[in-house]
């Protein structure tokens, strides 16, 4: 028997020590999808996902047990082991399509009616087991919780609530795992109420715009997290002026707005310091009727890009400015040139560089160019398009070496993918030669470690979508989400963590039944996944092999030995896959 259990464990070894090479018996082998989501009810359909942090698992919100009741879940992708999130729900309650994991990826935040109906309250859980946490304490009768995020460090949560009185949105921070709420955003006045909040990424301080001192005047607050006396950012502001919108800074140093603070109607951008001060103006003098429409801060939290018709009115053009004031300067083009400027902008990740969709009047076409964020000379990214083409959308790589963008560049009418240098060159086309009638659409990602594309194409003429990879240097796509059922399209798509799988949402089993399935990024399968569920086991896999070395064949090798989410089942393909594999040369 120790014979027998040493010539299995040596086996095994060998097969272990094959994985290189294995590769090349995997590089023609392409990858099935493999459904995540598990068994559906009648009418049941997965409605949103997310990865967690880690890529370990993933959260999902659908109504899998009870047609109409959403649930949240999530699935150990290393196991495809399932767990229920939200706890038990009776007839009439629901998990809002809001939850958030934590950014350590041990707990899932979310919103639900789950102690009484239609009464939203907060709860924590861990992510792959246990029982909810209320996190919102007891509400007025009539209050809900409407809002929340989790802190960057995950230690606490920040909540939008009428928890004190009805219909008076006030703002709240609570421990993730429980405890005492300390109500943050202090008294409002009469008729007030918070409207909106960001934590700082140093997670010391939230930040909120509020109607808190008068009625139906919007102003800036600064308190810290634990609970204090809230600091007034904006500053004074006029009558009926208000903060339109705000942002703070990476370093967590100060916080960005604008609003109509010193002229009626007339919307311009200012800094302050997160715990107060004066705030700087940092629009400069605009055209008569001018404003800031947008703004992005730098990710080394130096520069302020923002987007406003500061020279000319109704000509949207980009500026630059030091985020603690100084000169203004317009990058989106020269001086005497009027460009106007797309509102999808990106300031590149290393904060080098402006990415931005313009046009030159009075030409109405969108072309595509980079640009440092200092200011300088613009370079073009998207080559010579075709008459009456245009750039679509685009992303930036987490590098900021390369810009991958869409466009009818080479005919009219057919959108395509491409991709370029961040500083300019010839674009390459990315999607490979579309079918007739067929598009790639919005929504395209890059994978974080910036290797690969993945995208979707829809088919004019029924709006079906399939899914596909291909490196982002260009080469042939890799279709990932197989063969669909008639009248089956992909929805959306997430990349993991770690930039190896992509998890998409698709009815592609039965028509109108959206599930949930994962798939190797380069569309290629494992190179020791025998049964095809995208994982490798030491009971399914490695078992059948170890079998195989044992002599066994047919339903003796694969009985008991298939996963769940097994995409190859036949014992035929199985032992023609070990074949294939011992064979390889050079095989131990």
């Amino acid at each position: 028997m120790r014979d027998l259990c040493n010539l299995i464990v040596g086996r095994v070894l060998r097969w272990l020590l094959m994985v290189p090479i294995l590769a090349a018996f995997a590089s023609g082998v392409f990858a099935q999808p493999v459904k995540i989501s598990g068994g559906m009810v009648t009418g049941g359909d997965v409605t949103s996902y997310q990865y967690s942090p880690n890529g370990e698992f993933v959260v999902f919100l659908a109504d899998k047990d009870t047609d109409g009741r959403d649930e949240l879940y999530s699935v150990r992708l290393s196991s495809g082991v399932i767990t229920k999130l939200s706890g038990a729900l009776t007839t009439g309650r629901d998990v809002k399509d809001s939850f958030q994991i934590s950014p350590d990826g041990t707990r899932v935040v979310f919103l639900a009616d789950k102690d009484t109906d239609e009464v939203f309250e907060l709860y924590s859980v861990p992510i792959g087991f246990g029982t909810p946490t209320k996190l919102s304490g007891a509400l007025v009768t009539g209050g809900n919780v409407s809002f929340f995020n989790i802190s960057p460090d995950g230690a606490g949560v920040v909540f939008t609530a009428d928890k004190d009185t009805d219909n008076v949105p006030e703002l709240y921070s609570v421990p993730i795992t429980g405890g005492t709420t300390t109500k943050l955003s202090g008294t409002l006045v009469t008729g007030g109420a918070v409207v909106a909040s960001r934590i700082s990424p140093d997670s010391t301080r939230v930040v909120f715009t509020a109607d808190k001192d008068t009625d139906n005047v919007t102003e800036l607050y600064s308190v810290p997290f634990a609970g204090g006396t809230p600091t007034k950012l904006s500053g004074p502001l006029l009558t009926v002026g208000d903060v339109n919108s705000f942002q703070i800074s990476p370093d967590s140093a100060r916080v960005v707005f604008y609003g109509d603070k010193d002229t009626l109607t007339v919307v311009e951008l200012y800094s302050v310091p997160i715990t107060g001060g004066t705030p700087t103006k940092l629009s400069g003098t605009l055209v008569s009727d001018g404003d800031v429409s947008s703004f992005q801060i730098s990710p080394d939290s130096t520069r302020v890009v923002f987007m406003a018709d500061k020279d000319t009115f109704l000509v949207f053009e980009l500026y630059s400015v030091p985020i603690a004031g100084g000169t203004v300067t317009k990058v989106s083009g020269a001086p005497g040139t009027i460009r106007s400027v797309s509102p999808f902008y990106q300031i590149s990740p290393d904060g080098a560089r402006v990415v931005f969709r313009a046009h030159t009047l009075p030409d109405t076409s969108y072309e595509l160019y980079s640009v440092p964020i200092a200011g300088g000379t613009a370079a073009k990214l998207s080559g010579t398009l075709v008459s009456g083409g245009e750039v679509a959308s685009f992303r930036v790589s987490p590098d900021s070496a390369r810009v991958v963008f869409i466009a009818d560049k080479d005919t009219n009418g057919v959108v395509e993918l491409y991709g370029v240098p961040i500083t300019g060159g010839t674009p390459t086309k990315l999607s490979g030669t579309l079918v007739a009638g067929n598009n790639v659409e919005g929504g395209h990602q890059i994978s974080p470690d910036n290797a690969r594309v993945v995208f979707r194409v829809s088919e004019n003429t029924n709006f079906v979508s399939e899914l596909y990879s291909v490196p982002i240097t260009g080469g042939t796509p890799a279709k990932l989400s197989g063969t669909l059922v008639t009248g089956g399209t992909v929805i959306n798509f997430q990349i993991s963590p770690d930039s190896t799988r992509v998890a998409f949402r698709a009815d592609k089993l039965a028509d109108e039944v959206f599930e949930l399935f994962r798939v190797q990024i380069g569309g290629q399968a494992l190179t020791m996944d025998l049964d095809g569920d995208d994982r490798i086991l030491p009971t399914t896999d490695l078992l059948m092999f170890s079998r195989y070395q044992l002599g066994l064949r047919g339903s003796a090798l694969v009985s008991g030995a298939l996963s769940s989410n097994a995409t190859i089942t036949s014992s035929t393909t199985i032992e023609s896959r070990i074949r294939a594999a011992l064979a390889a040369p050079g095989t131990p």
